[in-house]
């Protein structure tokens, strides 16, 4: 066990090594472009919260998950990695649980910015007891809380693309492509299981939709897990 959990910290300083990934730069830029974008607003106008909390930061989880495990599926490592005798299925759940964590501190960021510039959050808020939602001043810890189950699924997810197909190509398409299509459609493809809390119907209930992103999530990590476990599928890729 401690040999587990001293494998998973020193994997972990690894992990955070992103500014030697490919989509580091595009990923940087894009957060740093909503900051901009809260910074330049006017004081009597503030920038709409959904919009960044929601339509902003979910591709930017997608493409932490990609920076994650960028060096390993992109860059062919996987092959050398699984003749190790060390657990696949902790390095993907290791990476999974980083994902989250930047994606934690990467909404923190814009939320602090945002307090500096406006002084408070103003959002549509949704009591997890089913109660209508009521516009109002919201602490960052409780709006965290609201958008995190889509940022775990859109995690998952494009997780699960990337081993299903083994590329990180299957990782974006997955990830972008359910993003898309619930953005084009104003939610009405997802319905009452939207990502976004801005699109659910009124007759829709967001402790449900909630609870469903979150199993949903946890269900697309363990098919990820047990099948990046099968260490064939990545021994034998080269010979492919």
């Amino acid at each position: 066990m401690r040999m587990a959990l001293r494998h998973f910290s020193r994997g972990s300083r690894f992990d955070w090594r992103l500014h030697k990934q490919p989509v580091a730069l595009l990923t940087i830029i894009l957060l740093i472009s909503y900051l901009l974008g809260i910074i330049t607003g006017q004081p009597d106008k503030p920038r709409t919260v959904n919009y960044i909390a929601e339509m902003g930061m979910f591709p930017l989880v997608i493409m932490f998950t990609i920076l994650m495990f960028q060096h390993e599926i992109g860059g062919g490592g996987m092959e050398i990695i699984s003749t190790y005798p060390i657990s696949l299925r902790l390095i993907a759940l290791r990476k999974w649980l980083n994902v989250v964590l930047l994606s934690v501190l990467a909404s923190l960021l814009w939320m602090m910015v945002y307090l500096f510039k406006y002084g408070e959050i103003h959002t549509y808020m949704y009591p997890w007891n089913g109660a209508e939602a009521v516009f109002r001043a919201a602490s960052m810890p409780e709006l965290l809380i609201q958008v995190l189950p889509a940022y775990l699924l859109l995690a998952s997810l494009t997780l699960a693309g990337i081993i299903v197909f083994r590329s990180i190509y299957g990782g974006l398409i997955a990830g972008f492509v359910l993003w898309i299509l619930d953005t084009i459609s104003g939610g009405s493809l997802l319905s009452s299981f939207t990502l976004y809390t801005a699109y659910l119907p009124q007759e829709a209930s967001f402790p449900v939709n909630r609870w469903v992103l979150l199993l949903a999530s946890v269900l697309l990590l363990a098919i990820a897990l047990w099948l990046i476990g099968y260490r064939e599928r990545w021994i034998g890729r080269e010979e492919e």
